[in-house]
């Protein structure tokens, strides 16, 4: 018999996972708060700034990359401006395994579609607590909210036919037919098919969440960010054919955020960009540490 096994992997609760992250975040943050007492900081500040930032995310519902802007408005409020990408997985989704002679095939049995979600947000940030000694940790609150775009790509999967003694005599590509029984399912077909049936979705968005940013060096920038997001479309987002599905998508984000100060002041705008960028690249080779005692 050429077909060999097939088991359903089920991973642990997701969503219990985040919620144990976002306390070792929370004391993280108030370890590294209460041993910078006492070490002052002596390095010149920026009283006027703006920021930009790139972060890498793990959200409860899949993974997400963004790009953020943020505008002084004062020294304790800045107005953001935010574009992100998200990869979103449906709750109920567990990994099947097939094994054959030669290969082994993971997937999701009864996904039927991908989703990808482009934003762009608009909001404020507020500093809760300022750094004021050396590795000491700045928290910022921030919410920010606008336009999602959903785009939905149906999956695509190899069919098997075999003969009555177990062997695969044909293959043809499909999308996921619940008629179709599990043993005929030899994983998932070439992740390009099905981009000429793209769908388009557009919705709103919101989000929220606390930053703690740790760097020890301006201009640089180094934080943990932790968070909800909400995003509702006119329809449901079809993404299992064998679990619910519904028009709204709520998650837990944890993430790490990196980038850079820009000097606004008057005496920093009088100098070239080519001087700026040099001051930039001196302040990235000294090694960041993030705890000091």
């Amino acid at each position: 018999m050429a077909l060999l096994r097939y088991t359903s992997i089920r991973p642990k609760d997701f969503s219990k996972m985040i919620k144990r992250i976002y306390s070792i975040t929370i004391l993280l943050a108030a370890f590294g708060i209460v041993r910078a007492q006492g070490v002052i900081n002596d390095q010149p500040k920026m009283l006027f700034s703006n920021e930009q930032t790139v972060g890498a995310f793990l959200n409860s519902n899949g993974i997400g990359l963004d790009y953020r802007f943020s505008k002084f408005l004062d020294v304790r409020n800045d107005r953001i401006y935010e574009v992100s990408f998200d990869y979103v997985k449906h709750p109920k989704e567990y990994k099947t395994v097939v094994a054959y002679d030669f290969y082994t095939r993971r997937f999701v049995y009864g996904k039927e579609n991908l989703f990808w979600e482009l934003k762009a947000q608009i909001g404020n940030q507020h500093e809760l607590y300022r750094k004021y000694d050396f590795s000491s940790i700045s928290i910022k609150f921030y919410y920010s909210g606008g336009m999602s775009i959903g785009f939905q790509k149906p999956i695509y999967y190899e069919i098997l036919t075999f003969n009555s003694s177990g062997q695969i005599i044909a293959s043809e590509e499909k999308k996921f037919d619940p008629g179709i029984h599990l043993y005929n399912y030899g994983g998932t077909a070439s992740f390009t098919k099905g981009f000429d049936e793209l769908k388009v979705y557009p919705g709103l968005t919101f989000n929220a969440g606390i930053n703690f940013e740790y760097s020890e060096r301006e201009p640089l920038i180094h934080a943990l960010e932790a968070g909800i997001g909400f995003t509702i479309y006119p329809r449901n987002i079809q993404i299992m054919a064998t679990e619910e599905n519904r028009f709204y998508l709520f998650n837990m984000f944890l993430g790490y955020r990196f980038g850079n100060l820009i000097d606004i002041s008057e005496s920093a705008l009088a100098k070239s960009r080519k001087e700026r960028r040099k001051e930039l690249r001196e302040a990235r080779k000294q090694a960041p540490v993030i705890f000091q005692q």
